[in-house]
């Protein structure tokens, strides 16, 4: 059995290696990671890069890891989900996903992802925004639950709405997400790591906002999730801002929350206006023993080329793969010693 899940390990912690080991019940069973790359969901930059991340999850249970790109890395949690769902079901050797979730009953959490596909209850949820709620306000109201008010089943529910494969979700265990919990909550430890170790958005503050305060309100109506005005509030935060905190607090208001913020500002950042509506290729980042087996597999049934490294690229998934050579420069200079440009491409795909 082949278990596909969607991670992003910002940084590993113990309950991730008690994912991989719950779904790996023989010898046979393998688990294929579609991670995200150097930038996370949270609109933030991940701590460690890629690679080293990889490496950690090939050492705690994975077999082989594969990258969410940042144009989808940084989606909200529709988005993010159905991109790494796409991506796992073109390997072609997938043949469940697995997540971890506050509530692990799939019977409930597939009611509640059918609800959510019905279009009644979609515009029932746009007419509760119009109050100017915002979307997760609305749509628990529509749907009358609290299962929504926690993050792990949010995402398990999107999952289930871009898949048609199995799904097993395993009960998340520790205290839970954005606690104090060191041994299974990423936030937790992040707020322990030493800031000359790791990458942030903090750290390049003065690159960002300088980025910001070139941009126009047309600019910033590209990208994904501005609209209704939202670009205008923008534009006079970026103006009076001195500093991204700051910056955050100024556009966040009931109807738009912070991690929406945060990823406005950080795709600003990167410049990303446009991108495929799913991603072009499949990223390998590591394997191992097992791994090496999947990979060739992979390359018989995957519905996406594969690439390992510039030269996989054709004319058509060159420019994308520029594109996140170009990120990971500026994911560079979140390092309080900035690194230099190329690593993407100088980059080893990790062998355990």
């Amino acid at each position: 059995m082949v278990t596909g899940i969607i991670c992003e390990l910002n940084p590993l912690h113990s309950g991730h290696k008690y994912l991989f080991d719950a779904v790996k019940q023989s010898e046979k069973d393998a688990v294929v990671c579609c991670m995200s790359g150097n930038f996370v969901q949270r609109g933030e930059f991940a701590v460690y890069d890629k690679f080293t991340r990889a490496r950690s999850a090939l050492e705690n249970g994975a077999d082989l890891v594969i990258e969410l790109p940042a144009a989808y890395s940084t989606l909200s949690a529709e988005g993010f989900c159905r991109a790494g769902v796409n991506l796992l079901e073109a390997t072609g050797i997938v043949d469940r996903l697995a997540f971890g979730a506050e509530n692990d009953a799939i019977a409930v959490l597939k009611e509640i992802a059918d609800q959510l596909l019905d279009k009644e209850i979609q515009r029932k949820i746009t007419e509760e925004m119009k109050s100017g709620i915002s979307f997760a306000a609305a749509r628990s109201r529509v749907l009358d639950t609290d299962l929504l008010d926690y993050p792990n089943n949010i995402l398990a529910v999107e999952y289930l709405k871009a898949t048609k494969l199995p799904c097993l979700a395993v009960k998340r265990i520790g205290k839970g997400h954005d606690t104090d919990d060191e041994e299974y909550s990423s936030s937790a430890i992040r707020s322990k790591l030493s800031g000359d170790e790791i990458s942030s958005m903090k750290n390049c503050e003065i690159a960002v906002l300088s980025k910001l305060r070139t941009m126009t309100a047309q600019d910033f109506l590209k990208i994904t999730d501005v609209s209704e005005g939202l670009e205008n509030r923008i534009i006079d935060a970026v103006r009076n801002a001195t500093m991204l905190d700051e910056l955050y607090d100024m556009i966040k208001s009931k109807r738009y929350a912070h991690s929406r913020i945060r990823r406005i500002i950080l795709r600003a950042y990167l410049g990303i206006y446009e991108m495929p509506k799913e991603p072009p290729y499949i990223r390998i980042l590591g394997f191992n023993a097992k791994g090496k087996a999947l990979l060739s597999e992979m390359k018989k049934n995957a519905s996406k080329p594969i690439v390992t490294k510039l030269s996989d690229c054709d004319s058509s998934t060159l420019p994308f793969y520029e594109q996140e050579c170009g990120f990971t420069d500026l994911y560079n200079l979140g390092y309080k010693l900035p690194r230099p440009c190329g690593t993407e491409q100088r980059s080893k795909i990790i062998l355990i």
